[in-house]
């Protein structure tokens, strides 16, 4: 759960209007305790009445055109390339992350135009969780980005949503980032990862921009997101459209 005086909504997030610095009352992994509707810290409670409980459910996505959303991760992918991207999963530098992803691509997320679930995507997911720095690791990020494209479109191209056992990404990365992953992919995000799955019906705004948007997030999160993002968009259109299109936007990221 996090305690945070920020506006950004998410299913484990509490908002509080506190005009103070909550790192003087609250530290991380302090412990906390629920009791008759207030949660209960040595130093404070809330008190739960009255709030306004927001669980961000995304819902699968219809009416999708997938030629513009093909277009989409196309230009997306240009533009992640030549944005400041030091430390992600498309900075070359960092040769065992951006090598793992690379290898992901080309065998866990391109087969998936054939097959719906090849039988190893769980074990080369495997590889790159946990991999790169920061409070969410790059190759956490890059998979959150992934799932949560991919299992919101998955209904609109008759596939099965691929939800990873919680066992596995417990074992692989930090308790918060695995969890957080486990959100996304059942389709539980904050309000931006939100609407950006919302940006990707006909009916709503351009997706570049919403995936531009998510871009400055963290230190590197943002780009590492978007990336997985633009791999669910091109693997999902090139099912939808039998093209073969996520091979330009790999090479485009520099993954080929």
């Amino acid at each position: 759960m996090f305690i945070t005086s920020r506006t950004l909504r998410s299913p484990i997030t509490v908002n509080l209007e506190y005009s103070g610095n909550l790192t003087d009352i609250i530290k991380p992994l302090d412990p906390v305790h629920v009791n008759d509707g207030r949660l209960c810290h040595s130093n404070f409670s809330i008190e739960f009445a009255g709030s306004s409980p927001e669980g961000q459910k995304t819902f699968p996505v219809y009416g999708v055109q997938y030629a513009k959303l093909i277009e989409a991760s196309i230009l997306l992918s240009t533009i992640l390339r030549i944005i400041e991207n030091a430390g992600s999963v498309l900075d070359p530098s960092q040769i065992i992350l951006h090598d793992s992803i690379s290898d992901f691509v080309e065998n866990a997320i391109i087969p998936l135009r054939t097959r719906e679930f090849p039988s190893d995507f769980a074990s080369a997911a495997s590889k790159i969780i946990g991999l790169g720095t920061g409070f969410t690791p790059s190759g956490d990020d890059f998979l959150l980005g992934f799932l949560l494209i991919y299992n919101s479109l998955a209904p609109s191209i008759t596939r099965t949503p691929i939800c990873l056992d919680i066992a596995l990404l417990a074992s692989r990365t930090n308790w918060i980032s695995a969890k957080l992953l486990d959100y996304a992919q059942h389709l539980q995000v904050d309000d931006q990862l939100l609407h950006l799955v919302q940006s990707m019906s006909d009916e709503c705004e351009d997706t570049v921009t919403a995936v531009e948007s998510l871009i400055p997030r963290g230190h590197t999160s943002g780009i590492d997101m978007a990336t997985g993002a633009v791999f669910g968009m091109s693997i999902t259109s090139d099912i939808a459209l039998k093209l073969g299109r996520t091979e330009i936007v790999a090479t485009n990221l520099g993954f080929v």
